[in-house]
């Protein structure tokens, strides 16, 4: 009975069992679960997905592939070989200058700088650190690397120039701790005579940012040195030819393995200038130890022979980098060897200004050529607290406009000053080149200053008085002329009114076509109108008075220059206005001038002499020109060699 018992709960138990796992299914669906048909299904699909990702992936692979293998091909071949090829600019050889004569005046020596590629230097101050341990380097050229490494049209930061072979072994022997400096042939500008040439021939620099920037200048791709003042500057485009490159194949450490391809620059055109190089030494020895100006033109077509500022400073010093030091010296020097005068510098004519007033004067019929002014030593201005003296203090009694040219009377010419009025004398002085310009071919030129009311207004706020128009008709006051200026004004009256453009170009040559391109002088030629000839012929024969009528012109104390006779005009600039500028101070004594030319008959030569601070026209400035001109004479049958 038990048994039975047990065997009816065993039964109950497993059909409760079954049940609630019936139950279990129905609601999780187990069956469907297991069931092996769905589930290959699911296989399939998981697999489906799976592949249309592979090849989702495959195809975008290969799309880009031929982005990159085909339609982008150019841009990354290029890119490639960028990384693994170099241009390296290679600079043309600059052009030579050479004088009329063919005389070098600038060439070019071959010599070796230390230099580093920027793109190879990944850490500046890992590589000065470096840098110090191979080369001495003080804070001029400490600072000197860290502004060519922010420069950014360098490639080359040069570390040292001009070594020797021999020093560069000594840095070899340590190389290897900074191994990307290496040692690069270079050709470097000499000028010989670098002290007599130095303003007009200018000298060669490294490139600035104002040079880059410049609408003039051609600047080629890796150029490191341009013209910066003269000549060097001004046809800087005609000395520095076309540079030329090598492609190079580089390493991974940017080390050079081959040369793949080599072009060679075309050296720049060499230069004649009309410089006579003799002439210009003679010259520069003559007045090195003062400060002025000296000019020698040829009237018949606008050569300048000599072009002298003193003083002169040697432009060697500026091929190399010069020194804070080297260059505040320069700057610092009471003397201001950096002065341009010729083209810069601005002074009162004085006298030589009195030839141009006195044709104005004759021209505007304000006189005749007999009018008569009577110089008892002064001239009274009505309205005026003190007189208006003459050099002459006891006068020189009755003159003519000859004779007041002659002596260089100022009572005289203060009278014609007075009669003619500032309007006239500004706008007929400027026919002859005051105030304005020459276009010499040279950067820097100043125009100098023809003062009159409307100026004067403008600048001061200030109304013209009476007595600057006397100042000046006697070249004083705030009248200002160049040397340039006086010489070419100077040319005009002795050619009889024939004018040319003052030039410093004779010809250049094509060193690849040996083709010789020479100077028109006839395409800068003009005409200034003399209104009369004879009154032009008055003022020519008292400046011929001046050096050849004894006792009574100015310069006529000179001995003679062989048979030649020539005509001149002394002046003398008042710089300080207390006893007429004669003070043993030399910074306040009077400037000393002449004009000439010679010969009187045929004007084969113009000279302009200016000494800062030289005292009297007649005793410092006349005789130099006086030398030159005798120079000039015995040596001119010398042959020019152009083409040669």
């Amino acid at each position: 009975m038990k048994s039975s018992y047990n065997h009816i709960m065993k039964t109950k138990a497993r059909r409760d069992s079954i049940r609630k796992r019936h139950k279990i299914e129905e609601k999780y669906s187990w069956d469907r679960m297991s069931d092996s048909q769905n589930e290959r299904k699911s296989h399939r699909n998981r697999a489906l997905v799976a592949t249309l990702i592979v090849i989702t992936f495959f195809v975008s692979y290969m799309v880009e592939l031929y982005d990159v293998q085909v339609s982008q091909h150019s841009y990354y071949s290029v890119k490639s070989d960028s990384n693994r090829i170099r241009i390296r600019p290679v600079q043309a050889t600059r052009g030579i200058v050479y004088d009329r004569k063919g005389e070098v005046l600038a060439d070019n020596i071959n010599t070796f700088n230390l230099i580093v590629k920027k793109e190879l230097i990944k850490d500046i101050d890992n590589f000065l650190k470096k840098l110090k341990n191979l080369v001495t380097l003080d804070e001029n050229k400490y600072n000197d690397i860290i502004n060519q490494f922010k420069n950014r049209r360098l490639k080359d930061i040069t570390i040292l120039e001009d070594i020797s072979l021999e020093e560069y072994s000594r840095i070899a022997v340590d190389q290897y701790t900074l191994p990307i400096i290496e040692l690069t042939p270079k050709s470097k500008r000499r000028y010989l005579n670098p002290e007599a040439i130095s303003h007009v021939m200018g000298y060669v620099g490294k490139v600035s940012d104002d040079d880059i920037y410049s609408e003039v200048l051609k600047i080629h791709e890796g150029m490191t040195e341009i013209g910066k003042l003269g000549v060097e500057r001004f046809y800087q485009n005609i000395l520095s030819g076309q540079p030329g490159y090598e492609k190079l194949e580089t390493d991974a450490k940017g080390e050079v393995i081959r040369t793949l391809e080599k072009k060679e620059p075309i050296r720049g055109k060499d230069i004649y200038l009309t410089i006579d190089l003799s002439l210009q030494k003679f010259i520069y020895d003559k007045v090195k130890d003062k400060e002025g100006a000296v000019v020698v033109m040829d009237p018949n077509n606008g050569d300048i022979l000599a072009f002298v500022s003193m003083p002169g400073y040697d432009i060697n010093l500026f091929t190399s980098s010069l020194t804070k030091k080297a260059y505040s010296k320069l700057i610092n020097d009471k003397r201001k060897p950096l002065i341009n005068r010729v083209i810069s510098g601005q002074y009162p004519p004085g006298s030589t200004l009195k030839p141009f007033v006195g044709l104005v004067a004759l021209e505007e019929n304000i006189i005749n050529p007999g009018k008569l002014v009577n110089c008892d030593g002064a001239y009274e201005l009505p309205n005026h607290k003190r007189p208006f003296r003459c050099w002459k203090k006891d006068g020189h009694g009755d003159t003519d406009l000859s004779y007041a040219l002659t002596q260089s009377c100022d009572v005289f010419f203060y009278r014609v000053a007075q009669l003619t009025g500032i309007d006239t004398i500004s706008e007929n002085l400027y026919k002859y080149g005051f105030g304005q310009k020459t276009y010499l071919d040279l950067y820097g030129e100043k125009t100098g200053l023809i003062p009159d009311r409307k100026w004067k207004s403008k600048t001061k706020q200030e109304p013209w008085y009476p007595g600057e128009t006397l100042n000046v008709g006697i070249g004083q006051g705030y009248f200002l002329a160049t040397p340039m200026q006086l010489t070419l004004a100077t040319s005009t009256l002795s050619n009889d009114g024939n004018t040319f453009i003052p030039h410093l170009l004779l010809s250049y040559k094509d060193n690849k076509t040996k083709e010789l391109t020479m100077y028109d002088p006839d395409n800068n030629k003009f005409y200034t109108q003399m209104k009369n000839q004879d009154y032009l012929e008055i003022v020519k024969n008292a400046m011929w008075r001046v050096v050849n009528e004894k006792r009574v012109g100015t310069a006529s104390h000179m001995k003679k220059v062989g048979d030649i006779e020539y005509a001149g005009k002394t002046g003398t600039a008042q710089v300080y206005n207390l006893d007429k500028g004669k003070t043993g101070t030399k910074n306040l004594q009077d400037h000393a001038l002449f004009i000439s030319y010679a010969p009187f008959d045929k004007p084969e030569v113009v000279v302009t002499v200016i000494v800062e601070h030289g005292g009297g026209g007649s005793s410092t400035a006349a005789p130099i020109a006086r030398d030159i001109i005798e120079y000039y004479m015995n040596n001119k049958t010398q042959k020019v060699a152009i083409n040669e």
